[in-house]
């Protein structure tokens, strides 16, 4: 019986090759403190989900050299690791996705690392949807997605979704999803949207961050994007935040 399968993408925190947006604001070595709280927090969340019930994997799809302070995090939640492998994004997705499905995966679903506040809902609901589409995604407000699904089980004979969906796109542009989108239309693919969410990429979006998760999804009640949470209590405490 096929199994339903989460992939995260990730890259390995190293100071100057990740989340460069943040500067000058932050260092390099903050910008890299905040992504790794990300990686671990939306590793949580998604190895939460795959250990709730039977019939759920999580993989990470890691890109960079070995870092063992995380991977002790993958083996503690049972996610196993696999390489990006080269290519631009939407080969190392389309990559992954076969990969999941030589598993044995069934439904499959690629989340980032750029949006920590994620819950099991977007989750759950993703892999709702797709018992009745061949695809979906999660909007970000920059006009890229957060999440992106597959299930080939119901694709047009002979065709895979991310055959499809992930070739000839114009990758970090405001233009990502509605051509993602338009490519799955003219397949003959039936597609659908969850909830616009955002991604943290610049300074400004950090102070959003900071309010969204240290305020209002604090007196919600969100336990999750503890990292995250205990991050940029820190800096809120120094001052980091204020400029």
């Amino acid at each position: 019986m096929a199994h339903d399968e989460i992939v995260i993408f990730a890259k390995a925190p190293e100071a100057g090759r990740v989340k460069t947006r943040l500067q000058p604001e932050l260092s390099a070595d903050e910008s890299a403190t905040l992504y790794r709280a990300f990686v671990n927090d939306v590793l949580e969340l998604v190895g939460g989900w795959a250990g709730r019930e039977p019939g759920r994997r999580a993989t990470l799809a890691w890109s960079g050299p070995d870092d063992g302070a995380m991977f002790q995090a993958t083996d503690r939640l049972d996610i196993i690791k696999v390489e990006q492998g080269e290519g631009d994004l939407g080969t190392r997705m389309r990559r992954a996705i076969e990969g999941a499905r030589a598993r044995g995966a069934g439904r499959v679903v690629i989340v980032g690392t750029d949006s920590p506040t994620l819950s099991e809902e977007h989750l759950e609901r993703a892999f709702e949807v797709l018992l009745q589409h061949d695809v979906v995604w999660g909007p970000s407000f920059d006009g890229g997605y957060y999440l992106v699904g597959v299930e080939a089980l119901r694709a047009p004979e002979g065709l895979d979704a991310e055959s499809v969906i992930f070739e000839d796109i114009a990758w970090s542009t405001a233009s990502v999803l509605t051509q993602s989108w338009e490519r799955a239309n003219e397949a003959g693919l039936l597609s659908e949207l969850l909830g616009f969410w955002y991604d943290v990429d610049t300074f400004e979006d950090v102070k959003m961050l900071e309010f969204h998760l240290l305020e209002y999804l604090e007196r919600q009640g969100f336990e999750g994007a503890r990292h995250t949470r205990e991050v940029l209590l820190t800096w809120r405490h120094s001052g980091r935040l204020t400029r």
